[in-house]
């Protein structure tokens, strides 16, 4: 239980973390410039002409600070102070359009206005709603072009084929033809757009500066040319769900500018992981592909790295001690591979360490849980279904110098002794996963103190005693409770037991263990 829902955290975390530094990147600032030209006639006219095609409408954008930029441009006052219009100081032309977030609606027009403002260099129409009209092939006449953006949250709102006149932007720096979400959607997102591999090939062959490419969800269908591995100026591609086959071209890895690599969620696309030399690396990001191998010990010289995702992968062998020296690393996702052997104490070192996901996989050996305090930082930690003998030593914990763990997955991780003292501390703990251990004892008190929980997972384990119904009510958030399979425990109701309620968002209850069922039945019952 939670296994799921862990890799899906640790997507969103990816979105989250990703997003920013794309957006970060990316943004082109669009005000207006200080100019010595006005606007030319036909320019003005042209971008009215442009705006009479859509409609506002607030579900159009996906950004809740979305806002309509089309309102400030009005007839017989200067284009290049419009909202989201720059224009070139000197001349007056139209050089930017930044339309993102604009709630705009409505099909684009094969023969658009847009395409005469042939001095265009930058063009963002991201997050509107196009009504799933097809990209023009008419992109191809902006020669000057630098930066486009049609990206938009959830799924893209353009359809069909990536014209391949695209292609002929030979001063394009940055391509994002990406759909994306910052929140977890508890669906797919659809892949709207196709790029032919031949388009993309004639991309990379015509625009050697390219530095930042993003088509996550375009469906490519494809093994990626090695066309890309000298594109030196690269620093962003993101391919995340893009339907991608073959051997990953190595070479990619090499390029001295890149990043940011993300291929998630490419179930057919196979590589393996190069010596590294040295890298500017900030976000390798694989997970559900089929890359394998062993991580190499070089891995150490990504030192910039912060984010390091290979779930579901076919990784295997023993971690590399030297992973510990990655000390920017925030986020360590190895889910559902092949390694074994310990889990190196160096790993102990990441201080700035957010995310630890090592679950199902094949980790040996005796562990102090205890150890894992120490990564002052340290948010999420799943470890469940390993070979693992977890202990703790409860001792007494500073709790000021506790990490603020959010999620503690520790499924199968054959943890003795009694439930750790020092988790009464952890204020902001809403997952506890404690599934399938030799956990024993009484169910400590503090446990109902944690007002933050959403799961309690404590099946599986020899724990006994008595809980008060009234103390379980108490936990206000919780979703899934796991009391069953082996543990000898009873429900005592209490003294108010007439205003006692249960909490009423719980979606999954385990309760097979209990000696007084019936009679926590009829409680339920009641309570309802």
């Amino acid at each position: 239980m939670g296994l799921l829902c862990s890799h899906a955290l640790s997507i969103q975390f990816l979105l989250l973390f990703a997003s920013s530094l794309f957006t970060n990147c990316l943004t082109m600032n669009h005000s207006t410039a200080t100019h010595h030209h006005e606007c030319h006639q036909h320019e003005s006219n042209a971008l009215l002409s442009f705006k009479k095609t859509f409609i506002i409408s607030k579900s159009a954008s996906y950004n809740p600070l979305s806002y309509p930029k089309t309102l400030s441009w009005v007839p017989a006052t200067d284009c290049c102070s419009w909202d989201g219009i720059e224009c070139n100081e000197l001349t007056g032309h139209v050089i930017g359009i930044d339309l993102g977030s604009s709630q705009l609606y409505g099909s684009m027009d094969a023969n658009s206005t847009l395409f005469s403002l042939v001095h265009l260099q930058s063009l963002d129409l991201s997050d509107n709603h196009f009504n799933h009209s097809q990209i023009p092939v008419r992109i191809g006449e902006l020669s000057q072009l630098r930066h486009l953006n049609l990206s938009h949250g959830n799924e893209n709102t353009f359809s069909g084929e990536v014209p391949p006149q695209v292609s002929q932007l030979s001063n394009l720096l940055s391509l994002d033809l990406r759909s994306y979400t910052l929140d977890p959607l508890p669906y797919d997102l659809i892949n709207n757009l196709q790029l032919k591999a031949s388009t993309l090939t004639s991309l990379t062959q015509n625009t050697t500066r390219l530095e930042h490419v993003l088509l996550n969800f375009v469906t490519i269908s494809s093994s990626l040319p090695h066309t890309l591995t000298n594109l030196t100026s690269l620093q962003m591609l993101s391919l995340f769900s893009c339907d991608l086959h073959g051997e990953f071209p190595v070479g990619i890895f090499h390029l001295p500018n890149l990043t940011v690599l993300d291929l998630g969620k490419n179930q057919n696309l196979r590589g393996m992981l190069p010596n590294f030399f040295s890298s500017s690396f900030v976000i390798i990001n694989l997970p559900g592909t089929s890359f394998y191998g062993t991580l190499p010990t070089s891995i150490e010289n990504l030192t910039s790295l912060h984010w390091f995702s290979i779930s579901s992968c076919s990784f295997y062998g023993v971690i590399p001690s030297s992973l510990g020296n990655l000390t920017q690393l925030a986020l360590l996702n190895l889910i559902n591979n092949g390694f074994e052997g310990e889990i190196p104490h160096s790993l102990f070192r990441l201080e700035n360490l957010e995310h630890l996901f090592l679950s199902i996989n094949f980790f040996e050996g005796h562990l102090a849980l205890d150890m894992f305090l120490k990564l002052a930082r340290l948010k999420n930690l799943e470890l469940s279904h390993n070979k693992l003998s977890l202990f703790s030593q409860n001792r007494a914990v500073n709790e000021t110098i506790l990490p603020p763990i959010q999620w503690l997955g520790l499924s199968g991780c054959n943890l003795n002794g009694e439930i750790p003292t020092w988790i009464m501390n952890l204020t902001t703990l809403n997952h506890l996963d404690l599934l399938n251990n030799n956990l024993q004892g009484e169910i400590p008190y503090f446990l109902f103190m944690l007002e933050n929980l959403t799961l309690l997972d404590l099946a599986g384990n020899v724990l006994e005693g008595q809980i008060e119904l009234e103390m379980l009510s108490k936990l206000k958030k919780l979703t899934v409770l796991g009391l069953g399979g082996g543990n000898k425990l009873s429900f005592l109701e209490g003294k108010n037991t007439s205003i006692v309620t249960f909490p009423s968002q719980i979606q999954f209850l385990d309760l097979s263990s209990l000696s007084s069922f019936s009679q926590f039945h009829t409680t339920l019952a009641r309570v309802d």
